[in-house]
């Protein structure tokens, strides 16, 4: 169809308002209405239809066009859609019975006079009902004997015949047909307009942080019109009226809620309350931006932790205090997978800085150990990690380590929490789909919590709380559509389609990670290097710095998941120093060599040097009493911090050191690896002579896996 536009016609066309100024059948040609907008567009009319079906093309009708349209009818079939349902409904109604008489009429079955309708009216009311039974019974199949919407009475004959003259005379527009005798709903009665000031400034009272109630409002507000009437009798002023208490009530209905809730609740709760959801800052591609947040979790636990569970008395682990724990979780935005997620006793940085050791790396290990049949593959390097401002991503060792991966650190504005949604809404979720499955919850209010006996209820530790919340998350969450994706994709999905298009950037090497993410020491290098938790760490570049600079110390940083190295600090660079012996200790826990060491203390009571071969058998033990146990505890929060650490340093590992002897060992059996090279009884004195000197020079203890000397002939 081709439509003629007006020159006073306007046209926002992808943002822009542009008139027509020349026009044929084929094509259009538009002018910006403000030259700094460009130059003239011409489309075709095809074009034209196109930008129709979109939001990029808006018409808006100039005086001209609009008379036009006045002209047409004398009000607009528009207009049913502003009206309430009963008055749309009833003009519909009258509109059909008009319908059905004009079909008779046209049929030449009934003549438009009273008497012929009277005459005829039980055939046009049977069709009628005919009619409106197949109207109101909807597109859908009915079983028989099922019930039908009520039908309205028709109208009688002498009415019926005054709606379709009405009908005919405006074009048969539907909207004539409105009854006139309808009040505009949710208007009510008006008073004169002193009583409405009156009644408007009394009502006040309801908003304000007091929180009356519309009853108790209501009732003061009449009672003070009646005590002005008094006062107006007294001085012989024209009295107010006085409205019942259920008007008065109308009134506080109509006052804005918005304003209602600011100042009945404040500001930042009604702006919570009202605000749009928006779902957070657009973003493209996995790890673009990371969102970082804490919850303390609706469920009570038995503070059943490694480190205190092992401290503890027999007599005592049986009266274990309970309560509730907090969750630290992180999730991408553009895939809404959760990267990252412990326990913890309570909020702290370094808690806080655990969690982004997560982000970087593969925890499918961790969470199959725990009972997960799904991967857990979603790890890199974050580009923009967000959170509050609380205490322990406010720290210097937190936005430290942030940027020392490399990431960028972003604290959105307080008391906006749309800004922060992805993560806000994971652990609604949390609370809504799986605290409801877990004994010992505590709700979310007493009012809620009811009965409930929470602290009899709970009987899970942390390390369940750990296993249930890891399977939820690899097993079920990654997997369930999310309505926060395109077309209601998961989020595993979601995070394989972004990135085979976009790739994830690498996660930093084990240094870097140390550096960022360690706890630091200083410590004063001697030729074996660096002693820190009872072990030696040295490398090429920390023997060159004790050389030059004896007496001096130095600043190293060990990470508690693997201290088979720490990261030594030489001038402005880290280099990593493995442990001596470190094929032992590489991959081992803090939480393994705590109990090795404690396997010492009870077994060498008393002796302040034991042997690497001593040392290697206790690890080898250790690892295989705990196995899949410490595997297990790679998701729960070790509860570590730089006063713990150093708690153990000067404590459990005092004083207590192993040899790293000069010299080859007696025997066999004090090798702690490769083999020993025994020289032949067939060499001549002098060759035993030569072998000893060589011996004595390159010592049979080395720490690489083939010895640096040999016999020579």
């Amino acid at each position: 169809m081709i439509f003629r536009y007006d020159p006073s016609d306007t046209f926002v066309i992808f943002g822009i308002h542009y008139s027509c100024t020349h026009q044929t059948d084929a094509l259009c040609v538009f002018e910006p209405k403000n030259s700094a907008d460009g130059t003239a567009k011409t489309l075709s009319r095809k074009e034209i239809a196109f930008l129709r079906r979109g939001n990029n093309w808006r018409f808006i009708p100039g005086p001209s066009t609009q008379e036009c349209i006045r002209k047409s009818a004398t009000r607009s079939s528009k207009s049913l859609q502003y009206l309430h349902q009963d008055d749309r409904e009833s003009a519909v109604f009258a509109f059909m019975e008009c319908m059905n008489l004009k079909a008779f009429h046209d049929a030449g079955a009934v003549k438009l006079t009273p008497r012929s309708l009277r005459t005829n009216w039980p055939k046009i009311v049977g069709a009628f009902r005919v009619n409106e039974e197949s109207r109101n019974a909807g597109d859908g199949p009915r079983r028989g004997g099922s019930a039908l919407p009520p039908q309205r009475r028709p109208h009688s004959p002498e009415t019926l015949l005054k709606l379709y003259r009405r009908l005919r005379k405006n074009n048969y527009d539907p909207s004539v047909l409105v009854p006139r005798y309808r009040v505009r709903k949710g208007v009510g009665r008006r008073f004169c307009r002193d009583t409405e000031d009156f009644i408007s400034e009394k009502i006040r009272a309801y908003a304000t942080q007091e929180k009356m109630s519309k009853v108790a409002v209501a009732k003061d507000t009449r009672n003070a019109i009646i005590a002005e009437n008094k006062r107006r009798a007294e001085r012989g002023i024209r009295a107010l009226h006085v409205p019942s208490e259920r008007t008065i009530e109308r009134r506080i209905d109509l006052l804005d809620p918005f304003e209602v809730a600011v100042f009945r609740d404040g500001i930042d709760q009604a702006r919570m309350d009202f605000a749009r959801s928006s779902g957070g800052p657009d973003v493209l591609y996995p790890m673009e931006r990371v969102e970082i947040d804490e919850w303390e979790v609706d469920v009570r636990t038995l503070f059943k932790r490694l480190a205190i569970w092992n401290e503890l008395p027999a007599d005592l682990r049986e009266d274990v205090p309970s309560g509730r724990r907090w969750i630290y979780a992180a999730i991408d935005c553009a895939t809404r997978c959760i990267l990252a997620i412990s326990v913890c006793g309570r909020p702290n940085a370094d808690a806080a800085r655990r969690v982004i050791g997560q982000i970087l790396e593969d925890k499918t290990e961790f969470a199959q150990a725990v009972g997960a049949e799904g991967t857990w593959d979603f790890f890199g390097t974050p580009h923009l990690i967000c959170s509050d401002t609380g205490s322990a991503f406010a720290s210097d060792m937190f936005v430290a380590a942030v940027n020392s991966l490399g990431a960028i650190m972003l604290f959105p504005p307080i008391k906006i929490p749309e800004l922060r949604s992805r993560i806000e809404r994971v652990f609604g979720t949390m609370a809504r789909q799986l605290m409801p499955r877990l004994p010992g919850r505590t709700f979310d209010s007493p009012k809620s919590r009811g009965n409930y006996p929470s602290e009899v209820r709970t009987v899970l530790t942390d390390e369940d709380l750990t296993r249930i919340l890891t399977i939820w998350v690899v097993d079920h969450y990654h997997h369930q559509e999310h309505r926060g994706l395109p077309g209601g994709q998961s989020p595993a999905s979601r995070w394989r389609e972004l990135v085979s298009k976009y790739h994830v950037t690498e996660p930093p090497d084990t240094n870097t990670r140390r550096v960022a993410l360690g706890y630091e020491f200083e410590r004063v290098p001697s030729k074996q290097g660096v002693v820190l938790l009872s072990n030696h760490y040295s490398c090429p570049e920390l023997e060159s710095f004790w050389r030059h600079n004896k007496g001096k110390s130095v600043r190293l940083r060990i990470e508690p998941s693997n201290i088979g190295a720490v990261s030594v600090q030489i001038g402005t660079e880290w280099f990593p120093a493995p442990a001596r012996n470190g094929e032992e200790l590489e991959g081992m826990s803090l939480v393994e060599w705590t109990m090795v060491m404690r396997e010492f203390r009870t077994r060498y009571a008393g002796e302040a040097k034991l042997t690497l071969p001593q040392r290697n058998r206790a690890i080898q033990k250790i690892k295989a009493i705990v196995g899949d146990a410490c595997e297990r505890t790679g998701l729960i929060d070790p509860d570590y911090s730089a006063e713990h650490l150093e708690y153990l340093e000067n404590n459990l590992c005092a004083g207590l050191l192993f040899d790293h002897p000069d010299l080859p060992p007696a025997s066999d059996d004090d090798v702690p690896f490769g083999r020993r090279i025994t020289p032949s009884t067939s060499a001549t004195k002098s060759e035993q002579t030569l072998a000893q000197k060589q011996t004595e020079t390159f010592p049979a203890v080395q720490f690489n896996s083939e010895p640096a000397w040999k016999l020579e002939e």
